[in-house]
């Protein structure tokens, strides 16, 4: 489980909630801007992201954690009512084709998973088995 000290929920303060986009320079800084209830949920997410990708590194790129192995695999941001996890478009297309996505909102290469619903654990961990095998099996790289 990741851990991080001085985690402070982040406040708008004309609205009293949790900002829209936590951006960090490095992993430690941006898991330490998690807002308290959400630190749990995307410790979650970062472990099976880092279970299912054990060959690569984290690194951060524009502002949000992301698994690199050459190229971007997959990345993620937590934001106020959803956590966003980001691969290629033609990987979420084929997801999407396969019915995985069904009941999900997402973007062009984009997956909302709202705070709401319990995380699903499962597909993420086939999400980035998915976007590994695409890479190492055909050279697809991050925004094909």
């Amino acid at each position: 489980m990741l851990h991080t000290s001085n985690r402070q929920p982040l406040v708008d303060r004309k609205q009293g909630a949790p900002v829209a986009t936590i951006k960090g320079t490095t992993l430690e800084e941006y898991l330490g801007k998690v807002p308290a209830e959400l630190a749990d949920r995307v410790a979650a997410l970062h472990g099976a992201l880092a279970r299912a990708l054990p060959e690569a590194r984290v690194e951060i790129k524009w502002g949000q954690p992301a698994f690199v192995d050459t190229t971007i695999l997959i990345s993620y941001a937590a934001y106020t009512r959803h956590i966003n996890l980001y691969t290629t478009l033609s990987s979420r297309a084929a997801l999407a084709e396969a019915g995985d996505l069904a009941g999900f909102t997402t973007g062009k290469g984009s997956i909302q998973l709202p705070h709401d619903d319990p995380l699903p654990l499962e597909l993420i961990t086939r999400i980035a088995a998915a976007r590994a095998a695409e890479y190492r099996e055909h050279h697809v790289l991050w925004r094909s």
